[in-house]
This record gives C-alpha cells, structure tokens and sequence, in this order.
C-alpha cells in the first residue's frame, strides 16, 4: 500500500469563537476533513494574547476558510480580525470562504441582532476609537454572512453532519 503524504499547507482554516465551541462542533468538523486527508488549521495551538499575525499568515496558506458564526464570536476581536483578512483574500480570489451559522440565525449575523449584536455593540463600544476597524468588521460580517452557508444548532447536530459538511466545503 503507497502512503499517503499530505502537504504542510493548511489547506482549510477555520475561523470560531474557541471556548464556545472548540469541544464539540469544531472538533467533529476537523475530524471529519482529516478523515478525508484534508489539511485543517485552527487555532488550538496558538498561544493566546500571541501577536494575530500567525493566524493572518495561516489564512494566506489557506486555500479555504469556514467561518461558523455562534451567539459569542463577536466577543472576539480575534475571530472578527480574521474574518477581515479572510474577506480580503476572498475579494482578491486568493481565498474560498464558507460561512456556517450555529445557534445564530444569517439574519442575526447580518443585521447584528440578538445575542450576537449585543456582543458586537460591547466590542465595537471598546474600539470606539477604532472606527476604521469596526467598520471592516461590520463589512466582513455583512459579506460573508451574505455567502450560501449551513445552519446548524444543539437539536440538530451530530458527527453525521460533519461528513456533510466535509461534502459543502469541498
């Protein structure tokens, strides 16, 4: 039997609110791709309060990114600086982007309702003084929420699903 020797490019990163979800949903989505021989980064081993540029230099590396939506990603200013760099490299053709929902509707995405637009009120009300940077924030969660995406939430959710979502992403 020949062996298989897969490439050091990540070839899908994915983009999360980690202490939300990195147990569960993610963890079933990175099994299923690697299942699939396919290359996943996430963040898991980076090292927090790190300078964000390792994660910016993952996505270049990348040839897909998913970004899964949950009720506290804009918590983070991580996740929504990603998503950033992630848009740019969509827009430039550079990078292939797949949104999921979980447990957030595209609506509340979107139009930052509910949960997910309280946390992004908190955080745009942080970086008030950053007013370019909440505006590319407010554009990339327009635009790639804007994308054909999956939904999913806890009722409906399995490992069953990650084989599906392995056959949406590539």
């Amino acid at each position: 039997m020949g062996l298989k020797v897969l490439t050091p490019q990540h070839q899908v990163f994915i983009n999360f609110r980690g202490d939300e979800l990195r147990n569960y949903f993610i963890s079933h989505l990175v099994d299923a791709l690697q299942r699939n021989e396919i290359n996943v980064f996430t963040d898991k081993k980076e090292k927090k309060c790190e300078d964000i540029s390792n994660l910016f230099k993952r996505i270049e590396e990348s040839k897909i990114a998913v970004a899964v939506f949950s009720k506290r990603y804009t918590e983070s200013r991580w996740c929504l600086d990603e998503l950033v760099k992630m848009k740019e490299r969509a827009d430039l053709g550079k990078l292939k982007v797949f949104p999921i929902f979980y447990n957030v509707t595209t609506h509340e995405v979107k139009l930052l309702e509910g949960d997910f637009g309280t946390h992004f009120r908190r955080l745009e009300w942080d970086y008030r003084s950053e007013q370019r940077r909440v505006d590319k924030w407010k554009e990339a969660l327009v635009c790639v929420s804007g994308k054909i995406g999956l939904t999913f939430n806890d009722k409906r959710y399995n490992s069953y699903h990650s084989n599906l979502l392995f056959r949406y992403i590539i």
